[in-house]
């Protein structure tokens, strides 16, 4: 006997309607269980019971599809619409719909948007992807008329007022001259004299990129979104379809579902070749360390999300530390007093799988982290041993069953010495001190820039001078020199050197 279910689910999973559109239908009285009018939200035994719609026995749940596409601009992401000339549904070949007589957008674009949009009759896997308390993540590049002033992008990271609530991006940043290449050669458009960044946020409000950036005076140009979760457009031509592989599906939606996606078939079996359980990789411990600036915190969170691990950077304890310690007035090299400090800072996660949101007194302090102020005094806090050996026990627990990057600066050498991999990010000086400024809004070669550089400088050499912990290339690491490589460069090396450390730890 199979579990009961809700008619409005039976009735979508079989491609009939919405789970709305089904509800509409009972109370039409369109719909029977064994000959007698369905009720609204009942539970029937998909095995035992009868449903009719219209006279017309309702088969069984038809075969899950899930699709990725390339929305071009002027495409409406809708089923239907009699006012559209094309819906992203229209683009869809007839092979790749077959068995599947309802296919949906699972989220939306706007008509003038561009990019990765995911096509579905999976109500449930849809669900995980777009509820909010699954925190899955969208990126999109983003074309503005002109460069981001600083106050602008405070705001943005901040918090926006919109009519929903407080928005805000998980994560903003200025896009590479690779990044932006590549994006303009697959799209086939150029975009002469725009200012292209890339930003990240967990919210799914209707518009709600162009509804922040047109709330800081910032018009867009163009918007192509260019990841959902793990998944990233890549090189996927505009207008193009292709399904999702079972991992890449289960990835995205969180499923434990055995069942193959369309265009993906298992291999034959034979008598003399039983069916062997699936191998599953064995999910490691990963340290990520580097100097000040060098992106660990950005990369090593995307490296995570692609292989489907949790992410942390130790480095927002101390920073919340010296935050405390600023508010409290408490000197940040005075030792025993900044102890006493620590347990009123705890991490939470934030919903995208990073242990990123930092609460002092149970109050949520993580836009307060990353001023001027908590950069000077972050190092002394840092150095400090008593620190050092609170925080020491709290970050060890976190890796707990392993499937974590843990990032920092003595995470290798000090915290995890025997992490299944330890990663160094090698950037240069000069090129860390360009970066934090574009992230700013500052023009690297201005008087702030050359601060900044002069900052990082400093901070170089008080992490490698401490006593405590210096700053240094963990034994046996994998070195990855970022200096040349773009972000998702960057990201792909890390990844590849986690998949590396999976299978020579074996599956299991």
């Amino acid at each position: 006997m199979a579990e009961p279910v809700r008619i409005q689910k039976l009735l979508a999973d079989a491609g009939v309607a919405s789970r709305r559109g089904a509800d509409a239908l009972v109370a039409a009285g369109r719909v029977t269980v064994n000959d007698r009018p369905a009720v609204i939200g009942e539970r029937v035994d998909p095995e035992r019971d009868r449903i009719s719609v219209d006279g017309r026995v309702v088969g069984g749940a038809a075969t899950s599809i899930h699709l990725a596409l390339h929305k071009p601009a002027g495409v409406t992401s809708t089923v239907r619409d009699r006012h559209a000339e094309q819906t992203v549904v229209d683009l869809v070949p007839p092979a790749l719909r077959r068995g599947a007589p309802r296919l949906y957008p699972v989220g939306r674009l706007d008509r003038d948007s561009e990019g990765l949009i995911l096509l579905t009759n999976d109500g449930d896997w849809a669900n995980r992807i777009l509820h909010p308390r699954y925190g899955v993540e969208r990126e999109y590049a983003v074309a503005l008329t002109a460069p981001l002033g600083r106050d602008q992008l405070a705001r943005l990271t901040a918090g926006v007022p919109l009519e929903e609530g407080l928005a805000r991006f998980l994560a903003i940043r200025t896009a590479t001259a690779t990044e932006t290449g590549r994006m303009e050669s697959l799209t086939g458009i150029r975009t002469p004299g725009a200012a292209w960044y890339r930003v990240t946020l967990a919210q799914g409000w209707k518009r709600q990129v162009r509804r922040m950036l047109a709330e800081v005076g910032a018009p867009v140009l163009r918007l192509v979104r260019v990841r959902i979760g793990s998944l990233r457009l890549d090189d996927l031509a505009v207008g193009r379809v292709r399904p999702l592989s079972a991992a890449e599906r289960d990835r995205l939606g969180g499923s434990d579902r055995r069942a193959a996606s369309v265009g993906e078939r298992e291999p034959a079996r034979t008598a003399e070749a039983p069916a062997r359980a699936p191998l599953r990789r064995r999910q490691v411990i990963v340290s990520l360390d580097g100097p000040a600036a060098c992106g660990k915190s950005s990369v090593g969170a995307a490296a995570a999300a692609a292989v489907g691990y949790r992410f942390c950077d130790t480095g927002v304890l101390y920073r919340a530390v010296a935050r405390l310690a600023l508010d409290e007035g408490v000197d940040p090299a005075a030792g025993p007093a900044l102890t006493e400090l620590v347990p009123r800072v705890t991490l939470a996660p934030d919903g995208a799988g990073r242990l990123a949101r930092v609460l002092i007194d149970g109050h949520d302090a993580t836009d307060r982290l990353h001023d001027t102020a908590v950069d000077r005094a972050v190092s002394a806090v840092a150095a400090d041993p008593a620190v050092r050996a609170a925080l020491l026990p709290v970050q060890r627990a976190l890796t707990a069953g392993g499937g974590i990057v843990m990032a920092g600066r003595d995470i290798g050498t000090i915290v995890l010495p025997d992490a299944d991999l330890r990663l160094w990010l090698e950037v240069s000086l000069d090129e860390r001190a360009v970066r934090r400024a574009r992230q700013r809004g500052i023009d690297p070669r201005s008087p702030e820039g050359i601060a900044i550089r002069d900052d990082l400088a400093r901070r170089d050499g008080l992490d490698r001078a401490r006593v405590v912990a210096p700053l240094r290339i963990p034994d046996g690491a994998v070195v990855v020199d970022a200096d040349r490589l773009d972000f998702d460069r960057t990201v792909a090396a890390v990844v590849r050197a986690i998949r590396a450390a999976e299978r020579a730890g074996g599956a299991r």
